[in-house]
Order: structure tokens, then C-alpha cells, then sequence
């Protein structure tokens, strides 16, 4: 092996003890935050998302006690992400899928994306399993709910009715907010029987649903809610709509 092949497979394996010990370290909300900082800038300064990004999203996997700077961090990360452009796109999109931390890499994901690819990209971070007892996974789906409030879906919302079953409170009425918002009375008709529900845990579910539909005006499509009185001051008519009693 000539002197110039040594040479470079020197250089090879320190390149890759420093990104082995700069991956330890932006991932370490132990480490001396210099340190880490230092890691941040160290893959923020590579060419190669491939490596620069999927390692620098890791660095919005925690927060620090000292919220200046966990800040001051976070912004840094993001500041390397969004310098590959669409490039970064595909790594956000597979971190929101399996992250629980996801505030930050939506808003890079908002920086980057269309709203379409934003709005696809939410959905596909959704965990529509059996999730009830995993906290994790249920404060996720919660979160993702109350960003797509904001956006009109391609299907209305219809993939996301499964969660008007979730067991979570907070999940139920987030998922009922999207759907509202949509606007469309075809798919919003599977809100109905919340109307009937008087139990304490779908009293905010059934409130907002009340309210949704006086304001819009929307005919009931389901037959077992009878004409006349159905909550405090709201009535069922005669036409099938609430009114005001």
C-alpha cells in the first residue's frame, strides 16, 4: 500500500470517529453543552445530508432544563436542516414517522414542504394502532390532530374518524375539531352520535358538536335523535335542525 492510500484511509477512519463522537454527543443532553454545540456545528458543516440531517434531528429528541439554551441549540439544528432544501424533506418526513418529539422538526417540515407533502407528511406520523395504553404514541397522535386543524384534507377527514373511538379524551376532541374544520357535512354526520351522549367524558366532544352544527346550519342525518328539546337551550326542529330553544 503506497503512501497516498495510507494517507487516505487514514483520513477516512478519523472522518468516521468524528461523526461517531459527534453523534454521541448532539444526542446527549448530558454532555457539556459546548461539546455539544460543537457537534451540532461539526455535522451542520458537512455536504451530505445523508449524514448531516438524520443526525442533527436527534438533537430535538429532548429538551434541556435551561430553556435559553435548549432554544439556542434547537435553532442552530434547524438552521443546518434547512440549508439542504428539499434534500432534508425525506429525512423530516421519516423522523416525524418514528419520533415522539416532533414540535420542532414540524416546523421544519413547514419551512420545506408544500401543503400538501405537510399535510401528508402529518397523516403518515399518525399511529392509527391500538395505542390506548401507550402514553408516548397517544400524546403524538394528539399533537399531530391539533396541526391538521389547520389545513383542509384531501379525503375531508374521513381517514381520521377511527379516532373518534380512541379512548383518550383530548384525542377525541382534537380529531373532532379537524373534522369540523373541514366543513363538509357528509363526513362530519359521523359526529352525530355524540349528540346523544350526556356522559361527563364527551361533554366538551358534544358541546363543540352542538355548536358546529347550529352555526352551520346542517340538517341531522341520524334517525334516533327525536325532534324537540336535546340540551340545555338547544332543541331539535322540525326540519331536523338545532335551533336555539
Amino acid at each position: 500500500m503506497g503512501i497516498l492510500s495510507l494517507y487516505r484511509d487514514l483520513k477516512k477512519k478519523r472522518r468516521e470517529r468524528s461523526i461517531a463522537k459527534s453523534l454521541k454527543l448532539i444526542q446527549n443532553p448530558k454532555a457539556i453543552r459546548e461539546e455539544r454545540a460543537s457537534a451540532i456545528e461539526f455535522f451542520k458543516n458537512l455536504d451530505d445530508p445523508q449524514l448531516a440531517v438524520p443526525a442533527l434531528l436527534k438533537r430535538f429528541d429532548f429538551s434541556l432544563d435551561h430553556g435559553i439554551n435548549d432554544t439556542r441549540e434547537k435553532e442552530s439544528a434547524m438552521e443546518g436542516i434547512l440549508r439542504f432544501k428539499d434534500a432534508a424533506l425525506p429525512f423530516v418526513r421519516e423522523h416525524l414517522a418514528k419520533s415522539n418529539r416532533i414540535a420542532w422538526p414540524i416546523k421544519i417540515l413547514q419551512r420545506l414542504a408544500e401543503e400538501a407533502q405537510t399535510i401528508e407528511a402529518l397523516e403518515a406520523s399518525l399511529d392509527f394502532g391500538e395505542v390506548d395504553f401507550d402514553r408516548d404514541k397517544v400524546d403524538k397522535n394528539y399533537d399531530v390532530l391539533c396541526y391538521l386543524r389547520d389545513f383542509q384534507l384531501p379525503d375531508q377527514g374521513k381517514k381520521l374518524l377511527r379516532f373518534l373511538s380512541a379512548h383518550d379524551e383530548r384525542v377525541r376532541f382534537a380529531v373532532t375539531e379537524v373534522i369540523l374544520a373541514q366543513n363538509a357535512q357528509e363526513v362530519a354526520k359521523h359526529l352525530e352520535p355524540f349528540l346523544l351522549d350526556e356522559s361527563a367524558e364527551n361533554t366538551r366532544v358534544r358541546q363543540t358538536v352542538i355548536d358546529a352544527y347550529l352555526e352551520k346550519g346542517w340538517i341531522l342525518s341520524l334517525p334516533q335523535i327525536p325532534e324537540g328539546p336535546l340540551a340545555e337551550g338547544v332543541a331539535v326542529s322540525k326540519d331536523r335542525k338545532l335551533k336555539k330553544a
